[in-house]
């Protein structure tokens, strides 16, 4: 992974240049500073909030976009504190800044299955927020909402979409993408068969994210989800993973397998997946909607019986509740998170905007196809992981999860028995209580 220097900020803070050449002691350090900065006074005569979370380069983009114009509209200043890293190492160094009480950073960027983790650190936003703070996509604002308390808001939306070579749909005969799992197996079968004969030998229909991680828990809750299936815990507690729905579910993805997906899918990540799409040699990718080439066409991931189902990832502010400047950082949160400002990223940077009534603009339209279909897909289809009802434990609840369906796919358990294994883990993991998905 690629590491990022980290910068000085407010001029409180002197580090050796020595310190960049070496990431560990380089963290470590930056820590210790970030910490004993927020003990002392401020050196400007204005309040100047500090924000943890933007690599370099989005954090000079953000500048550009809305922090230069919320400084010169309320005079207070913002400093960037850029990170890097893998989002593990990013987690724990925000935990780590948490627990301490620093009164600095005052605001952070935070994944979206992190709230439920943060969430005893973090201030309750409902006393700040304001109409427009609520109209966000409401599974966003119930991920951010951990015991009553609204400790964060979206920044912006990645979901899970569907992939396709727009030529090859021409070529076969196919005016539109598979609406549903089934025309999906259909048409890549179809496409495949075509590709294979025409000397493609290394072609296939369909690939996605297989592998034993975070990102086949979200292949494998799409499914789960558009079967009616669930959300493998629901919010009220409930551990519904263990049903029918999901049975068939798996059922149908193990199927795939050497039929329309390689069996190295089985190993794929994000990265796979998507050389394998561009070099030529598939159909159809699942994949997020931060995009993949200008020449493929996109579309919402196709429904199952129970309708469609995209998991959602992406990004969050939220204020520490250690912080000195909690209106002033509460103000930044909502400035941020607000129509203006996400309309305008939505526009320059391609960042999907959390404010469904955004996809009626028809400059968005334009710049994401898809729009329309994503204002009118129902809030069912707006899937969140159970990192909120989880807490600290979604971790070993998604590790446990992703390993489970895995062992399905693989072929080395049955779907009932690995499933009713995977209820009695997350049980064990949680002390939550089994029982079905909600109809």
């Amino acid at each position: 992974m690629r590491c990022y220097m980290m910068a000085l900020f407010s001029q409180r803070i002197r580090m050796d240049a020595a310190c960049f050449a070496r990431g560990a002691l380089r963290a470590c350090l930056c820590l210790a500073l970030l910490v004993s900065a927020g003990c002392g006074p401020s050196a400007s005569h204005g309040v100047t909030l500090t924000v943890l979370g933007f690599n370099p380069d989005s954090g000079q983009a953000l500048r550009t976009d809305a922090l230069d114009e919320f400084t010169r509209t309320t005079g207070i200043a913002v400093d960037l504190i850029p990170t890097g890293g893998t989002s593990a190492e990013q987690l724990s160094q925000t935990l780590r800044l948490l627990n301490q009480h620093a009164s600095t950073p005052d605001v952070y960027l935070i994944d979206v299955v992190w709230p439920g983790t943060l969430g005893e650190h973090l201030l309750d936003l409902t006393r700040y927020a304001d109409q427009e703070a609520h109209s966000h996509i409401p599974a966003l604002l119930a991920n951010d909402t951990v015991k009553g308390r609204l400790v964060g808001l979206p920044f912006y939306v990645n979901i899970g979409m569907l992939y396709y070579r727009t030529d090859l749909l021409a070529k076969y005969g196919f005016a539109h993408p598979p609406a549903t799992w089934d025309e999906l197996e259909s048409m890549a079968r179809k496409i495949q068969r075509g590709e294979r004969a025409a000397g493609n030998r290394a072609f296939w229909g369909y690939v996605w994210q297989g592998a034993a991680y975070e990102g086949l828990t979200c292949n494998a809750l799409e499914w789960q989800a558009s079967f009616g299936g669930g959300r493998i815990i629901e919010p009220d507690g409930t551990v519904s993973v263990n049903n029918p729905h999901t049975i068939r579910a798996l059922r149908m993805a193990v199927r795939w397998l050497g039929a329309i997906s390689p069996p190295s899918v089985l190993s794929y990540t994000e990265s796979d997946s998507l050389n394998a799409f561009r070099a030529g040699n598939a159909a159809f990718l699942r994949y997020w909607s931060a995009g993949v080439d200008a020449g493929s066409g996109g579309a919402l991931l196709p429904a199952g019986p129970h309708g469609r189902a995209q998991t959602m990832g992406g990004f969050h502010l939220a204020v520490s509740r250690y912080s000195v400047n909690p209106r002033e950082s509460a103000r930044l949160v909502m400035y941020l998170t607000g129509r203006t400002v996400q309309s305008r990223r939505a526009l320059t940077r391609g960042r999907l905007p959390t404010i469904p009534q955004l996809y009626q603009d028809p400059a968005l339209a334009r710049t994401f196809p898809y729009a329309a279909a994503l204002e009118t897909a129902g809030a069912a289809a707006w899937v969140a992981r159970p990192s909120t009802i989880a807490q600290s434990h979604y971790a070993a609840v998604s590790q446990a999860y992703y390993h489970t369906v895995h062992q399905v796919l693989s072929n080395e358990t049955s779907a009932p028995e690995a499933l009713a294994a995977l209820e009695r883990k997350l049980v064990e993991l949680t002390g939550l209580h089994p029982g079905a998905p909600p109809e």
